[in-house]
């Protein structure tokens, strides 16, 4: 039972008119897996979950209208001293009656075994005059309400349950896509896309034409760095024109000439100032003992050195192989190169010696013979083709007779590339 301070306060809101807002009304909803959601109602209406099944269910705000027969409110309706009235009647006999008479109103035929409200006898006559009605809805308000807890908690479990349940409509997938892919936003979508094309695009073509004249510029300033036999201005405009090439997807004669000459240029600034033959000697003693620990120490520093060579090629499974007899301290070497423009010079000019210069990848000291292979990088490799280039690694008419002739053989296999290359595409 509530205390007297609790049934004066709801006394009190249900006389002023502020039932709706100063009194709690609680609710209970049945679920469709069998649990009871309960909780507050609030002012507005709210979303309640169950914690069975996690379903969400539509609960009502507190009902501002006053009761009716089948709807309870704390709001009562009527002039003053007709509230007063019921609210003196349910401080005197209790809420439970009050409800009980509300209950049992509405439901006036009720079957045998449930608990009813014990009146006054009826008419017999179903067709009393209107004197006698009267004067039986009169002893009727007169006679006291009586009904057990028990009934009353029954009663109004069935209305309880018997209410409707109100769910929030789930929306579809296709209620949702709508709902994201409005006609707006697509709007908005496609304004962006293009905003983001037409920038990409003039940034592409301000990319691009920077390229070009950073192209024609470099390659002049090349040739006359090469004239004036200029190492390191022919290095950085080299640089740069090859960069501007590599963005304009240039692949012709001039640009892959530009590539060839960068290669060299490096080459000559890379050059190892010992040659391959004094850096793989020393290693087989007087008797003849071969140290392959001094060995293998040696050979990891020729990693990444740069050499020139002077040879001619053999086709291997695996690629080329330089065709020189070289043998250091009785130990034989062994040269190998996987390169596209080695293997289109081989094939142009199959019995001619080349002239190329490339760095070295790895050289592997193999115990069982013992042997020295050493395996060239393939991207670094690239044709000598300057008589300038050719100085600086120590290579002249002089001291090398039919050097002119074969750098000019050279020179015209980068044509030849580059129509080999054109007939792929």
């Amino acid at each position: 039972m509530t205390s007297l301070k609790a049934r004066l306060h709801k006394a009190k809101a249900r006389l002023f008119g502020s039932a709706a807002k100063d009194i709690v009304v609680p609710f209970e909803l049945a679920c469709d897996c069998g649990h009871r959601v309960t909780g507050i109602r609030r002012a507005t209406y709210q979303i309640g979950t169950c914690t069975a099944c996690d379903s969400r269910i539509y609960v009502l705000p507190v009902n501002v209208y006053p009761a009716t027969k089948r709807v309870r409110s704390e709001v009562l309706d009527g002039s003053v001293g007709s509230r007063l009235g019921v609210i003196v009647r349910d401080l005197v006999l209790g809420e439970q009656e009050t409800t009980a008479e509300l209950q049992s109103s509405a439901n006036p035929t009720a079957t045998p075994g449930t608990p009813v409200v014990s009146l006054a006898s009826p008419p017999e006559n179903a067709e009393a005059d209107g004197e006698k009605s009267r004067e039986k809805r009169s002893r009727k308000s007169n006679t006291q309400i009586r009904i057990s807890p028990a009934a009353a908690a029954l009663v109004a479990a069935e209305i309880l349950v018997e209410e409707p349940v109100v769910r929030v409509p789930r929306p579809g997938m296709a209620v949702v896509m709508r709902r994201v892919f409005s006609p707006f936003r697509l709007l908005m979508l496609s304004a962006a896309v293009l905003v983001a094309m037409t920038g990409w695009w003039i940034v592409t073509q301000r990319r691009m034409e920077d390229a070009r004249k950073t192209w024609r510029r470099e390659m002049d300033v090349a040739e006359q760095a090469l004239e004036d036999k200029d190492l390191v201005a022919l290095h950085e405009s080299l640089s740069k024109a090859v960069a501007a090439a590599n963005t304009l997807r240039r692949d012709d004669v001039e640009s892959l000439r530009a590539g060839s000459l960068l290669r060299q240029t490096q080459a000559v600034q890379n050059l190892s100032s010992t040659d391959l033959v004094s850096m793989l000697s020393g290693f087989v003693s007087g008797d003849g003992a071969f140290s392959t620990a001094k060995a293998t120490a040696a050979a990891e520093l020729l990693t990444g050195k740069w050499f020139v060579f002077e040879c001619s090629l053999l086709r291997t499974e695996n690629g080329l192989m330089a065709d020189m007899p070289l043998i250091v301290d009785s130990v034989p070497v062994t040269i190998t190169i996987s390169s596209d423009s080695l293997q289109h010079a081989f094939t142009a000019l199959p019995q001619s010696p080349l002239m190329f210069v490339a760095s070295v990848e790895f050289c592997r000291v193999v115990d069982s013979g013992p042997e020295f292979h050493i395996q060239l990088s393939g991207s670094s490799a690239t044709l000598v083709t300057t008589q300038y280039h050719a100085a600086q690694m120590g290579f002249t008419a002089a001291n090398s007779p039919g050097l002119d002739a074969l750098l000019e053989r050279q020179a015209e296999l980068l044509k030849t590339a580059s129509a080999v290359e054109d007939r792929r595409q």
